[in-house]
């Protein structure tokens, strides 16, 4: 048993919160289906049109993406047409941690996703020793810095590496999996040793293999899924169960470590479902509405340097150094772009058009106006034309149909100004699309833009759904579920409110129905 311990927060990164619930009553997964049976439990709500890029830096800093300015791993520079990829380091706000830290509370963080290591820090953090989507590839960062050789020579480290290069055989996918598996058992001894350690007035632990499988497997979980692939299947089984099983066995094993006096909160980021979208077809979408071609210096250099050269017989060993040499720089520093250069190629140049898309993530399509005086060649006014261009462009989005299924295209066009103000609201696209996801994307339609056909090539099946899910124990709090949906800013609040530490200037609330009665009062 480990020293007294008064909080004990487990996250679960992109773990659904439909199959927990689904597997818990089924009996699959007996740890959650005990917490649900003896906890407080709700679903969580994350920023709006930015949760998978800015969940765990708003859970972190208890602030909206447009106070810590990070929204995606790829962000629009300001002042520029050039994408950048961002940083950990560059979030603004001050994690939760680190003012309970400076309050003398003694803090452990084992690999909450998107964070850097604190200075000063009064307890240990380790940061990606097994993440999905590590910031630090191939380094562990910990605190103190010493730390890293002792987790290493006692743990080793991350066996996965990118899953985005599985092998997709069932051989592949077996061993993909068994990987995963593997290193959620380690995460459980890890967390434990350190667990063991006490006294820790906030332990905080993530696995985050739940987000890997649902985005390289859903197809093999999900048998109306296109891609789905039932030989494998037969062979593999659904390994989104086996790693769900071998995290609901992780957390039994946690919490058998603290005793009924410690707060213990289990919290998943955010759900995943299928790979449904029409984000890969928004550039084509735009040009279309726009009637805008390629630059015509791009179509010389496609002429030229055309994604086919690989194929062309006796010259591919010219493909690497005209790569290295010619297309990154082209693409780099004269179009100032970091998509691929197949993409770049075919696609009209930013600066020359009223819109163009901006990096975000797949499940919310994002749009930049080329303001004038806040772009460098801006094309449309700020104000009244402003407001008349995205109105236009909201009813061209909305018009648009699913062939296959005779369904709009398009939930929802967001306004973003009209959801968040705050000091980086320039750096942010100006409208978010929702789309609708029901079915997947192949075939789009619309009276002014005619008909686009394009399949998405991308190796991922799975992607985000909005919504998480928490569950709390602790004295005096009422089993059952809760009415409200609470926030992702809301859990910093919280937690330092449960450890009597004042966190001002959050956008998030202590959450009353898991306080203690009285409810402290900061």
């Amino acid at each position: 048993m480990a020293k007294k311990t008064k909080v004990l927060f487990i996250g679960i990164d992109a773990a659904d919160p439909r199959l927990i619930r689904r597997w818990a009553e089924a009996g699959a997964l007996p740890t959650f289906k005990a917490l649900f049976e003896k906890g407080t439990w709700g679903m969580t709500e994350n920023p709006l049109g930015f949760y998978v890029g800015a969940v765990w830096p708003s859970f972190a800093t208890g602030v909206s993406p447009v106070r810590h300015g990070r929204y995606c791993y790829t962000q629009l520079g300001r002042g520029s047409y050039q994408t950048q990829r961002t940083s950990v380091k560059d979030i603004q706000g001050v994690p939760f941690w680190s003012v309970l830290s400076q309050a003398g509370q003694r803090i452990a963080l084992i690999d909450v996703p998107k964070t850097a290591t604190a200075a000063d820090f009064n307890g240990i953090q380790v940061v990606d020793w097994g993440t999905h989507d590590p910031d630090f590839v191939g380094q562990l960062h910990t605190c103190p810095a010493t730390l890293a050789d002792e987790i290493e020579a006692k743990f080793g480290r991350d066996p996965v590496g990118d899953c985005n290069k599985i092998q997709r055989t069932a051989a592949g996918i077996a061993k993909f999996r068994d990987q995963l598996v593997d290193r959620i058992k380690t995460k459980t001894e890890l967390s434990r040793h350190f667990l063991n350690q006490g006294d820790w007035d906030l332990f905080l632990t993530v696995f985050t293999e739940s987000h890997c499988m649902g985005h390289q497997c859903w197809n093999l979980h999900d048998r109306h899924h296109p891609k789905h692939d039932a030989a494998i299947a037969a062979v593999v089984g659904d390994p989104l169960l086996s790693v769900y099983t071998a995290i609901d066995r992780g957390i039994g094993e946690l919490l058998a470590e603290v005793d009924d006096e410690t707060a213990v909160f289990v919290f998943t980021s955010h759900g995943m479902g299928p790979h449904y979208d029409g984000t890969f077809l928004l550039d084509d979408i735009l040009a279309r509405l726009e009637q805008t071609p390629p630059s015509a210096s791009r179509q010389q250099v496609a002429k030229v340097l055309n994604a086919n050269l690989e194929e062309k017989p006796g010259i591919g060993w010219l493909v690497k150094p005209l790569k290295r040499f010619l297309w990154r720089p082209l693409r780099r520093y004269v179009w100032k772009t970091d998509k691929p250069l197949r993409t770049a190629l075919a696609e009209p140049d930013a600066s020359r058009r009223r819109c163009f898309t901006v990096p975000n993530n797949d499940v919310y399509g994002a749009i930049r106006i080329n303001l004038v005086g806040r772009e460098p060649k801006g094309q449309v006014h700020p104000g009244t034309e402003y407001d008349a261009f995205c109105a236009a462009l909201t009813q061209d989005l909305l018009a648009i149909t699913n062939v296959e299924t005779g369904q709009p295209l398009v939930k929802r066009v967001l306004r973003t100004a009209d959801v968040y103000q705050g000091e980086y609201l320039d750096t942010l696209p100006d409208l978010l699309v929702e789309w609708n996801r029901d079915q997947p994307i192949r075939r789009i339609t619309s009276d002014k833009m005619g008909t686009i056909e394009k399949t998405f090539d991308g190796v991922r099946t799975g992607d985000h759904l909005p919504h998480g899910l928490f569950i709390t124990l602790g004295p005096d709090l009422q089993p059952g579920p809760l009415s409200e949906t609470v926030s992702v800013m809301d859990f910093a609040p919280t937690l330092a409110a449960l450890l009597d530490v004042p966190l001002p200037d959050v956008d998030g609330q202590p959450i009353e129905s898991v306080m203690p009665r009285p409810m402290m009062t900061l």
